[in-house]
């Protein structure tokens, strides 16, 4: 929550980025006195950081999720198999 009407806020629409479509600043009144050059440069580095760490998050989730589904399906089919052995053993 932000109060008072001495913030100085900064509003990112056009990011840039695959992970964020509109970004808020809120910039600490220390440092409201900045050029407008290193807020943008402080701006621009954070944003793409985060952008990075998003993208490897992602690529490692979506590999943990299609081990996980090998793993799963891997032991429905040993489950399966079990399963027919012992239902043909009891036939014969």
């Amino acid at each position: 929550m932000v109060k008072g009407v001495n913030k100085t806020v900064i509003e990112v629409n056009n990011t840039g980025s695959k992970v964020f479509d509109k970004i808020v600043f809120y910039v600490s009144p220390s440092c409201a006195n900045l050029s407008a050059k290193s807020l943008n440069k402080a701006i621009r580095g954070f944003t793409f950081q985060l952008d990075e760490r998003a993208g490897r998050g992602y690529k490692s989730l979506r590999k943990r999720c299609m081990t996980r589904r090998r793993i799963i399906f891997g032991v429905g089919a040993l489950l399966a198999l079990g399963i027919a052995t012992l239902i043909t053993a009891l036939i014969l």
